[in-house]
């Protein structure tokens, strides 16, 4: 696979030298590390130590020297003019007040349509003008270490941040609502009885269970996807097909999984997940899946990672609430102690070899196996 050398501004490199085009939206073209595919079919990795603001016109200088066109994708703007200059820069003073991305284009502003900030730059004397463009926004001002944090490379920036967000939602048609991973069986026997024994037992199955092991699954999942590897790809989405400890966890991985890949592809299409499809037959874990998406759509595996541990340990906690039972203040405790379990085990899963995989949650693996033949059950697992 090819791999970029280097970025050339707009109107800086031969046209002549253009191999194939990718076409991305503005949210798109913020990027660090990605595999890319041309409107020709040019599979290349864009790896950069830091992200990069890719702009329409620039060009992607590839190993061979030939170049790949950057395309802005048309997004639904509004175009803001006034009747000085002094009034649009009091516009702008406004938008950027509220941390609103912005292109200056010919003296006029642009930005994304919002119904809400229309009505506030009509109120404001604005005249507005809807188009359909190419969004180039301006670059954030670098800021000072005396005054104000400085991201690092594993900063979300907004897009990525609504995507994670809209993904790992309860409302996202997963159905992970009707799992409990074993913890209904857990509060039949009598093994968890209150929240701080439901606190221990999550804990256990974050740090040494379920939790952990899917943890590691979605690290190199996200590592394969990122870097293009279909070997490495296809091994850890089998390997994660096939480690669950009992039929119902098995089923609980891969119904989500599966369900996740449709909806993800159905709203957030990428060549990420369409490429896990090509490679691999067989049913998708649930954690193999949002790792891919994320990978796919340019969001560091970091924070990716503790956002998914954060929610599966949020519907545990979900579950417990309601077997019981407990009320959502106590349930928010549990979670809220789980905070640091959670940043560990995902600092622990990102150093840890598929070779060394492994669970010592033995009681809990053995509360998702005798859930099968339980005679009252809520939950599928």
């Amino acid at each position: 696979m090819q791999r970029v050398t280097a970025i050339r501004p707009h109107g800086q490199w031969d046209a002549g030298l253009t191999r194939d085009r990718v076409v991305l939206d503005a949210g798109d073209r913020q990027r660090r590390r990605i595999v890319l595919t041309g409107d020709r079919g040019t599979e290349f990795l864009l790896d950069f130590a830091k992200p990069v603001m890719l702009h329409d016109g620039d060009g992607l200088v590839l190993d061979d020297g030939a170049v790949v066109l950057v395309s802005g994708a048309p997004e639904a703007l509004i175009e803001i003019s006034a009747h000085s200059a002094l009034d649009t820069a009091r516009l702008a003073w406004h938008l950027g007040n509220r941390h609103t991305d912005v292109e200056i284009a010919g003296g006029k502003i642009r930005i994304r349509r919002d119904h809400v900030l229309e009505d506030m730059l009509r109120g404001l004397g604005a005249h507005l003008t809807p188009l359909e463009a190419p969004f180039d926004p301006e670059a954030a001002a670098p800021h000072t270490h005396e005054h104000h944090h400085v991201a690092d490379e594993d900063t979300m920036p907004s897009p990525a941040l609504y995507r994670m967000m809209a993904w790992l939602s309860p409302a996202f048609p997963v159905g992970a609502f009707s799992y409990s991973s074993g913890i209904e069986w857990a509060v039949e026997a009598g093994d968890i009885k209150d929240a701080d024994m439901l606190k221990a037992w999550l804990g256990v199955m974050l740090a040494e269970g379920g939790g952990f092991c899917d943890a590691v699954f979605f690290a190199h999942a996200h590592r394969a996807a990122e870097g293009g590897d279909d070997q490495a790809l296809r091994a850890v989405a089998e390997l994660a097909a096939a480690f669950a400890p009992s039929k119902e966890r098995h089923l609980e991985t891969t119904a989500q999984g599966n369900a996740f890949v449709e909806a993800a592809c159905a709203a957030w299409p990428g060549a990420a997940l369409d490429r896990l499809k090509a490679i691999w037959n067989g049913p998708v874990a649930y954690p193999v899946a949002v790792a891919v998406a994320a990978a796919g759509h340019g969001i560091a595996l970091e924070p990716a990672l503790s956002a998914y541990l954060q929610a599966v340990a949020a519907n545990w906690v979900s579950a417990g609430v309601r077997l019981i039972p407990l009320g959502q203040t106590q349930g928010q405790r549990v979670l809220a102690a789980l905070e640091s379990i959670v940043a560990t085990t995902a600092q622990h899963a990102l150093k840890t070899a598929l070779d060394d995989i492994g669970s010592s949650a033995f009681r809990a693996d053995l509360a998702s196996t005798r859930h099968e033949t339980q005679y009252t059950r809520l939950f599928r697992s």
